[in-house]
């Protein structure tokens, strides 16, 4: 086997191979309107609850491959699972036993998924630098691709309005801003000044990247990064769209931050490796930099008690490897070794 074929092989071990797996949760997603939660575990299963007005578990399905990424249509009708073998399927909400349908297939690892908020187009992104844009629900039909990453893409984040702005995240140390609908690349934003000096000498990974549409605010985590690097997104519609990222003051932590989401009011959640602080929330006004700590406030003060109490849930993610590391490819130099041996040989 070649190396880059043992390469692969590890890569897929790390949760990508057939072996026996565990209940630990590679992805998860939810739909707000309809009251559901999803979760794709390591021993490739995907459940599904509803939420309200109490949670009811709904159903446990098997996957193909182990899930990387989670989305749920707009209509709430299903639900789109991206795998480790570079396939999306699509399980139905309303049919909780019916088995997935194959919607599509790259040929190299998946790693995030979008969809469009009318449900008409499908992104996706892999370890190979690709971003492919499909007609949904005819993913046969491919509309285009934004190219521009140097290494793989981890995250997505598909704007509603302007219609057209996507922004992504990867392995290269970029954030970029596209005009999707042409398949242009609008920014491109380098993260390595805001990370100081990182292991290995490896760029910095964005291991996740959110926006708040309504106040044009993004923000973006990367791998073993103890703050939120924050943007201002500036977007112009005519006489042809155009974007912009412009720096925030960035938000710093008390530990490694593990995840980050914006609710529907605009308010940003932040997770963090922090006993007793487990989980923050921020309010943004353009008067306060970096953003405002509203945890304790009336609105949030139950909930971040009640989940910063369970310390020992949290525990087991500390030292948890994750996937990047092993994502990026070996390049071989075979010809220097050549020369030099022709060069002895005279």
């Amino acid at each position: 086997k070649t190396s880059e074929e043992k390469d692969d092989e590890k890569v897929k071990g790390e949760g990508g191979g057939e072996g026996p797996g565990s209940d630990k949760i590679l992805a998860r997603a939810c739909s707000v309107p309809d009251g559901y939660f999803a979760v794709a575990t390591d021993n490739k299963e995907l459940i599904l609850w509803k939420t309200t007005p109490t949670w009811k578990h709904i159903s446990t399905r098997t996957v193909a491959r182990r899930c990387t990424a989670l989305v749920f249509t707009f209509k709430g009708d299903a639900i789109l699972a991206a795998d480790k073998s570079g396939d999306v399927y699509s399980f139905s909400v309303s049919d909780p036993e019916a088995p997935g349908t194959l919607l599509l297939g790259h040929l190299s690892m998946l790693l995030d998924i979008a969809i469009k908020d009318d449900d008409s187009f499908l992104i996706t992104c892999d370890r190979d630098e690709k971003i492919r844009i499909s007609h949904y629900p005819n993913t046969h039909s491919i509309y285009g691709y934004c190219l521009g990453h140097t290494e793989y893409i981890t995250a997505l984040c598909l704007s509603p309005y302007p219609d057209g702005v996507l922004l992504s995240g990867g392995g290269d140390g970029t954030v970029r801003v596209w005009d999707w609908l042409r398949g242009k690349e609008l920014h491109v934003e380098h993260l390595a000044k805001f990370c100081g000096e990182l292991k290995d000498n490896k760029p910095p990974v964005v291991s996740k990247l959110v926006c708040n549409w309504v106040g044009k605010l993004v923000a973006v985590v990367v791998e073993g990064l103890d703050s939120v690097i924050l943007f201002k997104l500036h977007t112009e519609v005519a006489p042809r769209l155009d974007a912009q990222l412009i720096e925030s003051n960035p938000l710093p932590c008390k530990g490694k931050v593990w995840d980050v989401a914006f609710d529907c009011n605009g308010y940003l959640w932040v997770a963090q490796a922090v006993k007793d602080n487990t989980v923050q929330v921020y309010k943004y006004m353009p008067s306060c930099r970096p953003l405002m700590c509203v945890s304790s406030q009336e609105h949030f003060v139950d909930i971040t008690t009640a989940i910063n109490s369970d310390w020992d849930f949290f525990q087991s993610s500390l030292g948890e490897d994750t996937m990047y590391s092993g994502l990026y490819k070996k390049h071989f130099d075979n010809l220097t070794p050549y020369f030099e041996r022709k060069e002895e040989r005279m």
